[in-house]
């Protein structure tokens, strides 16, 4: 009994999405700067170009690798440099960054919740 009361709980991990917008969602197209492949989270990291030309870095963050490649999402999903459109839910607060939801890369591969995304544009 003294085992059973005095272990401590296991604490079972899970996402908190507090801080993005869950009742929002906004449409992403820009350039690749990085894609960390990692657990618990991955992370995809995108240059935006507004339409004054000014660059911003974007961080979306995205499941960890067991969720993501029986989904079809490798390591070598997307590279620096390659042009993608991403679905996220924003983040509170105006901050640059997201949850993503589902994208789509310039060879039209689509991956998650793709419906409606279109292909980016070469440049």
């Amino acid at each position: 009994m003294a085992l059973l009361f005095g272990a401590p709980a296991v604490a079972v991990g899970h996402p908190s999405y507090a801080m993005y917008l869950m009742d929002q969602e906004m449409v992403l197209v820009g350039e690749v700067k990085d894609f960390d492949y990692t657990i618990p989270h991955s992370w995809l990291q995108l240059v935006i170009t507004g339409g004054d030309d000014a660059e911003q870095d974007w961080a979306i963050e995205m499941e960890g690798v067991p969720q993501l490649f029986p989904r079809g999402i490798r390591q070598d999903y997307v590279m620096p440099g390659d042009r993608i459109t991403v679905l996220v839910h924003p983040m509170r607060g105006n901050r640059p960054a997201g949850l993503w939801q589902g994208s789509v890369d310039s060879q039209g591969r689509t991956f998650g919740r793709a419906e409606g995304l279109e292909p980016p544009d070469p440049e």
